[in-house]
């Protein structure tokens, strides 16, 4: 019975060190500042369904508004609905003066007084004044400016660029720019189509050239219609004419007397009426251009009435056949 009563004894003591040592273990980390590990933490031995449940705190966008904030709000919104108001009213204010302003314009103000004709030498300005359909006490606004220079061009081929303006309160000013240079292709009948440099026909049947009008030879036209664009038969000619054309108003060569091309690979320009240059093709036009000028510059030099055929190649080389 002893025995028994001291086993017993000392399982009690094993048991009752076994609860005590956690504790212990517990304790003296914390004495060190330390952690204790997870299998100690009191937490973490209960379960989850043992954790107390965290009360959810009511959220502010759910919380009752106060009679004051509720107050402010309706106050922002009525101060929105002034301002949108005051806007369309304002709106609708300026949208009225201006169809006040716009029907008065159209009918009581702005009427043209006055047509002011510039720039016209070839044609009178009563001749101008005949063919605009522009006219008086008509409203300012109303007037059809492109379609009235569209007119003029074409009714009066010599007018090579009709520019219409507006001048307020009651003015139309109507500059007329006349051409500039005139071309000449003689017809069959031994009279004169005479163009400007767009290929416009200025007149037909011409018994006789302009002063200083540019010859156009070795071209023959399918049709032409004063005021309107000519026809040519060849429609590979008149590309490279509008191609040498265009070379010469931009280099402003005001000695040339005639241009013409047989075809693609033969294409000339006369000087002061006594040198041809020959051009080849179109390639490379402005430095074959100033090439046979500085050719030419030197000849003068030495024979100022030198005439003949100056060959321009694609390279440097230039070649002067005396007459």
């Amino acid at each position: 019975m002893k025995k028994e009563v001291k086993n017993n004894l000392k399982k009690k003591a094993n048991t009752s060190d076994k609860k005590a040592a956690p504790k212990q273990v517990e304790n003296d980390l914390g004495a060190y500042g330390l952690e204790p590990p997870k299998l100690y933490r009191k937490e973490q031995r209960l379960s989850d369904t043992d954790k107390p449940e965290r009360k959810k705190q009511p959220s502010k966008k759910n919380a009752p508004k106060t009679i004051q904030q509720q107050r402010i709000e309706q106050n922002k919104k009525r101060k929105i609905k002034q301002r949108i108001r005051k806007i369309v009213l304002y709106a609708a204010l300026v949208i009225g003066i201006a169809a006040v302003i716009i029907v008065l314009s159209l009918t009581v103000l702005f009427k043209i007084q006055t047509v002011k004709i510039q720039g016209n030498k070839i044609y009178s300005t009563q001749q101008i004044s005949a063919v605009l359909p522009i006219q008086k006490d008509k409203n300012l606004f109303l007037a059809d400016t492109s379609s009235a220079e569209e007119k003029l061009e074409e009714n009066l081929p010599y007018i090579y660029e009709a520019d219409i303006k507006r001048k307020l309160p009651s003015t139309i000013v109507v500059n007329i720019k006349e051409t500039p240079k005139v071309y000449a292709i003689k017809d069959q009948n031994n009279t004169y189509t005479l163009l400007d440099d767009n290929f416009k026909v200025l007149e037909v049947n011409a018994h006789k050239t302009p002063e200083n009008a540019i010859q156009i030879k070795k071209a023959a036209l399918k049709s032409a219609q004063a005021g309107k664009q000519a026809e040519f038969t060849n429609k590979k000619i008149k590309k490279n004419l509008e191609e040498l054309i265009e070379v010469k108003n931009s280099l402003k060569l005001d000695k040339i007397t005639e241009i013409y091309s047989v075809d693609i690979n033969n294409n000339y320009m006369v000087y002061d009426g006594r040198i041809t240059i020959k051009l080849g093709t179109t390639d490379n036009l402005e430095s074959k251009i100033y090439s046979a000028l500085a050719a030419i510059e030197k000849l003068d030099e030495q024979n100022p009435q030198a005439q003949g055929e100056l060959t321009v190649g694609s390279g440097k080389q230039i070649y002067f056949t005396e007459k």
